[in-house]
């Protein structure tokens, strides 16, 4: 029956690594096609948002190409006058300039001279759009096209464009909770921003995130053709990835537990000697307890070497000398006996050992009983209380530990926990320059008013521990 039972939860442990090892693919992939149709849907949107800027761009550029063919930078007779037709053709037009292969302002509608350093970036004879500073942003475009003249020199006309309308438009179909898009100039001019404006200053464009508010976004840039303008992409960034790996780890961890345990099934290792011989015990040796551990025979397995100290007196053998031998019978789960041996009183708490609902064995923590410890620090406390001197028992570290009624009259406010010298200076001298002596040292306080007796305290190994400090009046 037991041989049917432990096939039986083999077979179910089989069967629920199958499954899970099943569902542990399934999200793996589910996991990983949500991740390409957001990735997909991230590059449409891109994509829209960049042939509709291009478009609106190459618009700009078509018109100037267009009215550049007409413009003859040597004629000065009727230059200014087809400038005038120009800006009249469109209204978004706000300025137009004629300039020489520098970028020297000849003429313009709107009386701007000076040099334009924008057409220095101007390669080829296409059109070359950049953005209009004014106040910190770009609310219009200029569009630079080549123009040559009956002397054989060239120049450039130059038509500058209100994009408001533009900008609004890219606002409000290119903003939402996801995704945000910005289009800026490359000298750190806004064109279209879609965050508030105390953002801008904290905007590095050479960064992959960026965060404003509470709000954590990826950034990936965009560059524009024949333009000083670049499309930034603030997309949202989500925990999708970081739940994929989160539930892909706590699947495999539990998958790998069931696979422990149907090896542990299937090759029977569920059983008290393999179980114990596969223990590290050589941290048990490092307590103050002793420590056995029996298997459910009640025949020690294992005896720390306190242990071993305590019955030394007794011969442990391993899976040999049964448990009642050394402890008595302590068969009652949880129970907690005192042994008197020699003139020690041994503390004794027993508790079973159970794995998978099987008893596997015992485990025994040894001490010695802290009874007479604690019946001396009983009397020890009532002597200080009613002791007409007064006491004071400070530890290692010149920490008051204890003190009565009559050591807070002589020193006046005294708490546990304080250092000495916190309490009297003189007091803390003398209690220096006592460590080390055998004897009582002496002393005076407050000018001779009150006798302090000093009496060090060692361990056994000779260390300093603490001290008592009595106090009194002089005598006279």
């Amino acid at each position: 029956m037991e041989r049917f039972n432990s096939k039986k939860k083999v077979l179910a442990y089989f069967a629920i690594i199958f499954f899970l090892t099943l569902i542990i693919l399934f999200f793996v992939l589910e996991f990983r096609f949500i991740k390409r149709i957001m990735q997909e849907n991230e590059q449409s949107i891109e994509h829209i948002v960049s042939t509709n800027t291009s478009f609106y761009i190459q618009d700009l550029k078509f018109f100037t190409g267009n009215v550049a063919k007409t413009i003859n930078a040597g004629n000065d007779a009727t230059v200014k006058q087809r400038l005038e037709n120009i800006g009249r053709q469109d209204s978004r037009i706000t300025n137009v300039m004629l300039t020489d292969e520098r970028g020297y302002v000849l003429h313009a509608l709107g009386g701007r001279g000076g040099k334009l350093e924008e057409l220095g970036n101007i390669r080829g004879n296409d059109p070359y759009v950049f953005g209009v500073k004014g106040d910190n942003t770009v609310s219009r475009l200029g569009v630079a096209a080549p123009v040559g003249n009956d002397k054989g020199g060239t120049g450039y006309l130059v038509v500058i464009f209100n994009i408001s309308d533009f900008s609004n438009n890219f606002i409000l179909s290119y903003s939402t909770e996801k995704l945000k898009v910005a289009l800026m100039d490359r000298r750190g001019y806004q064109v279209v921003w879609p965050f508030s404006r105390d953002s801008l200053a904290r905007f590095n464009p050479g960064r992959e995130t960026f965060k404003t508010g509470n709000v954590q976004y990826s950034v990936e840039r965009l560059g524009i053709n024949d333009s000083t303008l670049d499309l930034y992409f603030f997309i949202k960034q989500n925990n999708l990835d970081t739940y994929r790996i989160i539930t892909i780890m706590f699947l495999l961890f539990t998958l790998y537990f069931l696979i422990y345990q149907f090896f542990v099934e299937l090759l029977k290792a569920n059983n008290i000697n393999s179980y114990f011989e596969n223990v590290d015990f050589n941290i048990f040796n490092n307590l103050k307890e002793g420590i056995i551990i029996a298997n459910k025979f009640n025949k020690i397995v294992f005896a720390n070497n306190v242990a071993h100290e305590i019955f030394a007196e007794k011969n442990i053998i391993f899976k040999k000398t049964e448990l009642k031998e050394i402890i008595g019978n302590t068969s009652v789960s949880d129970k907690k006996v005192t042994l008197k041996k020699s003139d020690n009183l041994l503390e004794i708490i027993s508790s079973p050992i159970f794995k998978n609902g099987k008893l596997l064995g015992s485990l025994v923590v040894i001490s010695l009983s802290r009874e007479k410890e604690l019946l001396c620090s009983y009397a020890l406390d009532k002597v200080i209380r009613f002791l007409q001197d007064g006491v004071i028992f400070v530890d290692k570290d010149n920490k008051v530990m204890a003190f009565n009624l009559m050591a807070s009259y002589y020193l006046g406010n005294i708490r546990s926990e304080m250092d000495i010298s916190d309490i009297n200076s003189e007091l803390a001298s003398l209690l220096e320059n006592s460590i080390g002596s055998t004897s009582l040292t002496r002393g005076s306080l407050f000018f001779g008013d009150i006798l302090c007796e000093i009496a060090p305290i060692y361990d056994n190994d000779g260390f300093y521990s603490g001290a008592i400090i009595f106090l009194k009046n002089k005598p006279g």
